[in-house]
């Protein structure tokens, strides 16, 4: 009987030690029309390997990188930062009305590849990456943003401020 019920106490402190996934979505990933429809740009994000995880990403130290397992994007990161680049490249340059790629039927397709999308041990974000115009035309980012704050919900924070950044790179 005793083995039984330290057998049931070690399952229950383990269930206890089983983390709830946490799911996060960056503020500007719902797409808004801007209510004009001027040279219309499909914005499509293509993403490095390593982000198509689901899960956050943090480097560690100067050689590693952990993949979060309960700190998930609520949906696809792609998604989400073709809107989130959408949003605001429309506020930034109204010549052209840039949607996602899946809400466009356009034949110009602004890509932008994404090859850093994370946190930092030093306490900072990394934005990276390049847009490729329909012309032809590159245009790289490389963005670093101060976290303020500790944890997941300041680094999405931070991300957001160095896509914010990362998006007049693009759309100037």
């Amino acid at each position: 009987m005793r083995k039984l019920t330290i057998t049931g106490a070690l399952l229950a402190l383990s269930a206890c030690a089983t983390s709830v996934p946490q799911y996060f979505t960056l503020p500007d990933s719902q797409y808004s029309h801007p209510g004009r429809s001027l040279n219309e740009v499909a914005v499509r994000v293509y993403l490095a390997e390593p982000l198509n995880n689901g899960g956050l990403v943090y480097q560690t130290d100067a050689y590693h990188v952990n993949f979060a397992r309960n700190h998930l994007w609520a949906g696809a990161l792609d998604n989400a930062l073709a809107s989130g680049f959408s949003n605001k490249m429309n506020r930034l340059n109204p010549r052209y009305t840039f949607v996602p790629a899946a809400r466009s039927n356009s034949s110009q397709i602004l890509k932008i590849y994404i090859e850093a999308f994370q946190g930092s041990y030093k306490g900072k974000t990394l934005v990276s990456g390049y847009a490729l115009w329909p012309n032809g035309e590159s245009r790289p980012f490389h963005v670093k943003t101060e976290q303020q704050g500790d944890g997941y919900t300041a680094m999405v924070e931070s991300l957001n401020r160095g896509l914010e950044q990362a998006s007049q790179a693009v759309a100037r």
